[in-house]
């Protein structure tokens, strides 16, 4: 009889039912894996972006530095010309018969003090300035990013009646990923980073145990303070020695040159090391925003594979219900 057939086409008829279930979760699976793809890009684009952003601050802080270095030792420079000159000297000397404070010497040993402290003055203020603002930056992209977070959108709800469990899943890694994030910004040690700045382990043990964002600019601040005294005071070093060394017999030309080739190696090393450690700087706080997200990373991952499968067999199965339903007619 035909009851046999008729329990194979409503078997048939159930089975189209539920594949069609299927396929709708599937779709908003997809939806949902497309929306947190969109989400992780836009996290990375953000970070880029900022990235971008801290260096060009960075870039402007060592133009400013570079133009006050430049503006001082220039001025230094055309005094040093122009008391090297012959009458000038002649004057000194004769001076010299009168007073011990009037000899070249002395004269030199000023103009070198003097340039120290207005290299000081000039160059710590504007770094000093530079790193607030640079700190402003980097608090802002971990905000930024903070704040995307928890506006990402769900679209796979906990209660669907097929991937629930998969949606309980995701959201159990999305609480972890904010709850990871928002430890992260309040762990000052996360933005203390003694290994990146080998030089300056002697930061303040209450500082690193700070909250984590407010930490970043007192850290940029210790980490540029001697800067400005490390890289100047090797030329000064050298200078002093120079001028130490004049003798009746000054050679004005030698003079002038060390003078001006000492300026040259200390205004190329205050470009380098500024940007070297300020860029290196955000370059790590940016790796470590980005690793955060690992598990979730590892999410999409799997959740792009496992999908790809299911449609593979959903399509099967279609193909195989289309062919039973076509025989049992």
């Amino acid at each position: 009889g035909r009851a046999p057939l008729l329990k194979l086409k409503n078997s048939v008829a159930t089975s189209r039912n539920i594949v069609e279930r299927i396929a709708a979760g599937l779709e908003l699976r997809e939806k949902q894996w497309d929306a947190d793809t969109a989400f992780r890009e836009d996290v990375k684009d953000t970070l880029d972006r900022q990235e971008q952003k801290s260096n060009h601050q960075v870039s402007v802080l060592v133009e400013n530095l570079i133009a006050a270095y430049d503006r001082v030792t220039l001025e230094k420079e055309s005094e040093l010309a122009e008391g090297l000159s012959f009458f000038s000297l002649l004057k000194r000397s004769f001076a010299s018969m009168f007073s011990r404070n009037a000899s070249v010497k002395d004269w030199l040993d000023g103009l070198a003090k003097g340039l120290e402290t207005d290299l000081q003055l000039g160059l710590q203020s504007k770094l000093d300035a530079g790193v607030l603002d640079l700190a402003d930056s980097i608090q802002q992209m971990a905000k930024m990013i903070d704040l995307k977070i928890q506006n990402s959108q769900t679209i796979l709800k906990n209660n669907h009646d097929v991937f629930a469990a998969i949606a309980e899943r995701r959201s159990m890694v999305l609480r972890e990923l904010q709850e990871s994030f928002a430890n992260f910004l309040q762990r000052g040690e996360n933005f203390t980073d003694r290994e990146l700045f080998p030089d300056k382990t002697a930061i303040s043990p209450s500082v690193a145990t700070g909250s984590g964002l407010a930490v970043i600019g007192v850290v940029l601040a210790a980490v540029t303070h001697g800067m400005v005294f490390d890289i100047t005071g090797g030329i000064l070093t050298t200078i002093g020695l120079l001028f130490a060394g004049v003798t009746a017999q000054v050679k004005r030309r030698k003079i002038l040159g060390t003078f001006q080739a000492e300026i040259a190696k200390g205004r190329l090393r205050l470009e380098r090391e500024v940007s070297e450690k300020l860029q290196t700087y955000i370059k790590h706080i940016k790796a470590r925003i980005d690793a955060i997200f690992d598990e979730f990373d590892y999410m999409l991952d799997q959740e792009s594979k496992q999908i790809k499968a299911l449609n593979i067999e959903k399509d099967q199965v279609d193909a195989t219900l289309e062919r039973l339903e076509a025989e049992f007619g």
